[in-house]
């Protein structure tokens, strides 16, 4: 077991997201039961949560909606962390262990 050296952000969708998605989903199959979380990795020590969402959180919303259409267009506004926070809960953490033997591949973007 390894201990990585990332923090984390756990993103979970309110109702009001699914509200939006269902509706607006690009995909006919795309499955909103029972979703689980999106896990962004982040710097490893950080000291208050509202700042590390503060810093991130347009990042997250591009890449939440993004997953169910492409088409920015169509998106809500989220301009500030109580819009965030409308469509969205999380939790943090500093603590990311890898349990696998395998070296973590990457995509860049």
């Amino acid at each position: 077991m390894k201990l990585v050296n990332r923090g984390f952000i756990s993103i979970f969708p309110n109702k009001k997201f699914w509200s939006w998605a269902t509706a607006n989903c690009a995909e006919d199959n795309m499955v909103f039961e029972n979703a689980e979380p999106s896990i962004y990795l982040i710097e490893e020590d950080f000291w208050e949560e509202d700042s590390i969402i503060e810093k991130y959180f347009k990042k997250i919303f591009k890449n939440e909606f993004e997953t169910v259409n492409p088409n920015a267009e169509i998106w809500p506004e989220v301009n500030s962390i109580e819009d965030f926070h409308a469509y969205f809960k999380f939790n943090s953490g500093n603590m990311v262990f890898d349990l696998l033997k395998e070296n973590i591949t990457s995509t860049l973007d």
